[in-house]
């Protein structure tokens, strides 16, 4: 509807309130695609990848490159990703990296947020880094010693701790674990 100081109203607006609703409508949109993309960290990207591909890739894939794996929760990063200070084969080594992150996709919302998930890691789960060609197996542990190799996963609101429990190794095609 149009004004006039003098007359009051004088004609209807014939065009309605086109460009409000359409930014109502885009404002949900735009609200229920983030639900979305958090429900799939949530689900831990369940929807989207099967739930144990992370097993798959530790059971079926030689090392290669610096890269972290923990199953419990699905997670396979490299380097990219989280920051790895350390050298497994001689010293403790610190993992860090954001809980949250952004991203447009589901995929890229978790590689932005690697530990999204790390609350859900409970004592005897089991974390794989992979450094220079070589898989090393820890487990997470309440109580870790001092005399201990272990591995620490920090992130602003939560930090695991693990021990080294051994490496893996590739016989006959074939992955095998070897105790320290």
């Amino acid at each position: 509807m149009k004004y006039h100081y003098q007359k009051g109203i004088v004609e209807k607006d014939k065009k309605g309130h086109r460009k409000l609703w359409l930014g109502f409508f885009a404002m949900v949109a735009v609200v229920a695609y983030g639900g979305l993309l958090f429900t799939v960290l949530d689900l831990n990207g369940w929807p989207l990848s099967e739930i144990d591909t992370t097993a798959k890739i530790i059971k079926t894939t030689k090392p290669t490159s610096t890269k972290i794996y923990i199953p419990a929760i699905n997670l396979a990063a490299d380097g990219g990703s989280v920051k790895i200070k350390g050298d497994p084969s001689f010293s403790d080594v610190t993992v860090s990296g954001s809980r949250i992150g952004f991203g447009v996709t589901p995929a890229s919302l978790r590689e932005a947020s690697p530990f999204y998930n790390l609350s859900m890691v409970k004592s005897g789960d089991e974390i794989f880094l992979d450094n220079q060609g070589t898989r090393y197996v820890y487990k997470v542990s309440d109580s870790v010693g001092p005399e201990d190799t272990k591995l620490t996963i920090k992130t602003n609101q939560k930090t695991v701790v693990a021990k080294t429990v051994g490496t893996v190794t590739w016989d006959s095609g074939k992955a095998n674990l070897q105790s320290f």
